[in-house]
């Protein structure tokens, strides 16, 4: 049996949060931010507490785009 197309692009383990959830968690960010200010924004922004626990774990240092804090997300997840 074949998977839906859709489900076979999705190669998150369950429980991770999408992409999209964790950009809009972050939108208002300016950069550069540290993980801090990510996880405040996160907070502002009524982020669930997964997508705040995995902010919450990136590694301590400056973020200097939304691209470099997806990039630590996927090495993290």
């Amino acid at each position: 049996m074949s998977q839906h197309p859709a489900h076979s692009q999705d190669h998150r383990h369950p429980g991770q949060p999408h992409p999209a959830d964790v950009e809009k968690a972050l939108d208002g960010v300016k950069y550069p931010t540290t993980r801090e200010k990510l996880v405040e924004q996160a907070r502002k922004n009524n982020a669930n507490t997964d997508i705040i626990d995995l902010v919450d774990r990136l590694p301590d240092h400056n973020f200097d785009s939304p691209a470099s804090v997806a990039k630590e997300i996927a090495r993290i997840q």
